[in-house]
């Protein structure tokens, strides 16, 4: 009688687990090398950036540190970006992108450094006339600090409407709230002569 070889073989039916390992390990070393990959890339955007921001910062343009800009390149014939220190936040904001450089530490101290020491009433006005309307995260910020700078100048009215707007314009930044809220109370108490 021939034997049916149709059949496969218990041996070759059976499952392996070296095979299952070996799957495994290479599914752990190929998302690995993506994730490097992708980290690698957004460490490179961010040191240009850097670089960028740098620059426009021993300017003296802190609006432009701080922001970035865009230039037209005739030759090439489009428009170049060049970042600021905002970009370089923005790109390890996400808590998957780890683990973030030390440069991103001293991009938000320069963030902070601009915005509370550089920043001159022209540039906050600047900045809120041009991203009236955009999604900007730095928005209320700017624009608390626009009336700080008022009420250091003597535009008493004018930093007294941005402090008791603030509560309507970002309802739901409680902090920001709570400091317009002191800086109103006491611009009040210093108008009212106590």
């Amino acid at each position: 009688m021939a034997e049916n070889t149709s059949q496969p073989q218990a041996s070759q039916r059976r499952f392996k687990p070296s095979r299952v390992i070996l799957l495994l390990g290479g599914l752990a070393v190929f998302f690995a090398a993506t994730y490097f990959l992708a980290w690698w890339s957004a460490y490179r955007l961010s040191q240009t950036y850097l670089k960028d921001a740098d620059a426009s910062y021993n300017d003296g343009r802190y609006l432009d540190a701080l922001l970035g800009y865009e230039t037209y390149n005739r030759a090439a014939k489009k428009y170049v970006q060049y970042g600021g220190y905002i970009h370089v936040q923005r790109i390890w904001t996400n808590k998957y992108a780890v683990p973030a450089p030390s440069e991103v530490e001293r991009a938000e101290g320069r963030i902070d450094e601009i915005i509370y020491e550089k920043l001159t009433t022209a540039d906050a006005e600047q900045f809120v006339q041009e991203n009236i309307g955009r999604n900007n995260s730095y928005m209320g910020m700017i624009y608390l600090r626009l009336g700080e700078l008022y009420e250091a100048d003597g535009q008493l009215r004018d930093a007294e409407d941005i402090y008791a707007s603030i509560p309507d314009l970002f309802p739901n930044d409680q902090a920001l709230i709570e400091r317009a809220m002191a800086d109103l109370e006491k611009l009040q108490q210093k108008q009212s002569g106590g």
